[in-house]
């Protein structure tokens, strides 16, 4: 058996695990990845890179625009649609998310849609480029721990590896081998609702060039279900809900009718590409920590689809996890550093998986404005006599107004704030305020907020300052203090008065920024 040592192993390479690998590498840790797929994501499965994602990946130097360049643009995956089937009636449209330029005010990066398999060969091209390869086609088998290190079971092709490392980090999904090695639980709703998918490629383009959009919601009900464009070469998911103990094992000519329902007659040769299904949960580990083993993403948290919070979450998680881990291994913190892992990522993921549960709840409202019944011949008349009702009409899109929250997280995404040793107030309540309006604010535990800056002549985000590897303190012009610090006037240039409209600071105020862009302390000159 194969012996060998490294400082991280990271279990599961998706867009979490990748993120991990990325920051380990610019930190100058060693780092190895084991996934058990034979390859990348292959199938459509998170869609939504939000804003504080897209700010994560910038801080680790990746090419962020050529990200963002194989994203769906907002012309086309900005709206959302109820029909009655693709291509029929409109009954209501809301905007996706805040993706325009007009959001470069708060974001250096806005909200894209870019499907999952096609992001992480992007993510394994960066890793490569850095001299890192996945190991895919690789099971993590079992771990033993001491004092110093983890030693993890690797097989791959029938052979056995050890590794040595010193943290473990389980990125590997909501079953996660490593979680469930650990004995760590998950807690919450397990079974919300079980839906069938289809992967399918069509080009559906008259059915949806006059309405084009992201997700189209199928109101009649003898089709029902969700259509989600990904992009790429006229790539769909139909995401139809099924019950709890339905197999869902359909041929390519029964999956082609269940598409077929949900659309107006199309010659379009629908090509049946993958049928799976899942259930929808709602669940938590009760922790996230078992001393030298760390749990990130999916294997930390689930949430349901509804907001798309669970992908950039994770990449929140790993993000907040990394530089605590550098800090312990270059000595300048201890063990108990890791701590405040759990305490400050926690509570963000019960805010979201609360919104996420929200939204997927209030969408009942819409089907119960459309007259939802069990019957679905009952439900198809209730649905004709709505449309046939003025006063119905109304109620239905109030209802379907009503779920703007929904597809507008902005302040969700970049304006949750950590509970610190120095924080003098709680987390507010979760309002639809709250979720859909970022509020620039440098309360100790909050992002620091964006602006844009000159530096020896370039145009650059106020987070562009802060390095992966060290804390940074940053005062206006007539700031002082005994730490090595960056000075507005002096070393960059506040052209658009970033530091006293957007950040409301003095000239002799400054603000201690940890390595993950929180602001840890508000500053006056000694």
């Amino acid at each position: 058996m194969v012996n060998n040592t490294t400082d991280i192993l990271i279990v599961g390479a998706g867009p979490v695990g990748l993120t991990g690998a990325l920051i380990a590498h610019e930190l100058g840790l060693s780092v190895r990845i084991v996934e058990r797929r034979p390859t990348a994501q292959s199938a459509p499965a998170a869609h939504v890179i939000n804003a504080r994602t897209f700010e994560i990946w910038r801080q680790i130097g990746l090419d962020v625009e050529k990200i963002r360049s194989s994203a769906q643009s907002p012309e086309k995956a900005g709206l959302v649609h109820w029909v009655t089937r693709l291509g029929e009636k409109v009954l209501g449209t809301l905007q996706y998310e805040q993706q325009g330029d007009d959001n470069l005010s708060v974001t250096p990066t806005p909200l894209r849609n870019l499907s999952q398999h096609l992001l992480e060969p992007l993510l394994v091209s960066e890793l490569k480029n850095r001299g890192i390869d996945v190991e895919y086609a690789s099971t993590w088998d079992s771990f033993s721990e001491s004092s110093d290190g983890i030693t993890s079971t690797v097989s791959k092709d029938g052979q056995s590896e050890n590794i040595s490392s010193k943290w473990l980090i389980a990125c590997d999904g909501a079953s996660s081998s490593v979680r469930n090695a650990c004995g760590i639980s998950m807690v919450g709703p397990d079974n919300l609702q079980k839906f069938f998918t289809v992967h399918f490629k069509a080009d559906l383009n008259s059915l949806t060039a006059s309405n084009p959009g992201i997700l189209y919601w199928i109101c009649d009900p003898r089709a029902g279900g969700t259509l989600i464009s990904h992009g790429g070469d006229n790539e769909w998911v139909y995401m139809y809900p099924i019950a709890e103990d339905d197999e869902a094992q359909m041929s390519p000519s029964e999956c082609d009718q269940l598409i077929r329902n949900a659309i107006v007659p199309t010659s379009a040769t629908i090509t049946v590409l993958r049928q799976s299904s899942w259930t929808m949960t709602s669940q938590i580990a009760d922790s996230y920590r078992l001393r030298r083993v760390l749990l990130a993403g999916d294997a930390a948290h689930r949430f349901p689809p509804s907001g798309g919070m669970g992908l950039n979450t994770g990449v929140g998680d790993i993000h907040n996890l990394m530089w605590k881990i550098n800090r312990i291994e270059e000595g300048s913190a201890d063990s108990s550093l890791l701590d405040t892992y759990d305490k400050e990522r926690r509570p963000i993921s019960e805010r979201n998986a609360q919104a996420s549960m929200d939204n997927a709840f209030k969408m009942f409202d819409v089907f119960m404005a459309l007259g939802i019944d069990a019957d679905k011949e009952i439900a198809y008349s209730n649905l004709n006599k709505v449309l046939q009702d003025s006063e119905a009409l109304e109620v239905l899109d109030r209802a379907i107004q009503n779920q703007a929250t929904h597809f507008d997280m902005l302040g969700l995404q970049i304006g949750y704030r950590y509970i610190l040793p120095t924080t003098t107030t709680d987390l507010e309540p979760l309002t639809d305020e709250i979720i859909r309006n970022y509020r620039p604010s440098i309360e100790v535990g909050n992002r620091l907020p964006h602006g844009w800056l000159e530096r020896n002549g370039e145009k650059i985000s106020s987070l562009d300052l802060v390095s992966l590897d060290d804390y940074l303190t940053i005062g206006g012009s007539d700031f002082s203090s005994d730490l090595p610090h960056i000075k507005i006037g002096r070393d960059v240039q506040d052209t658009e008065n970033w530091w006293s409209q957007i950040l409301g600071l003095s000239s002799n105020e400054g603000l201690l920024v940890r390595p993950d862009q929180h602001i840890e302390l508000r500053l006056s000159s000694i």
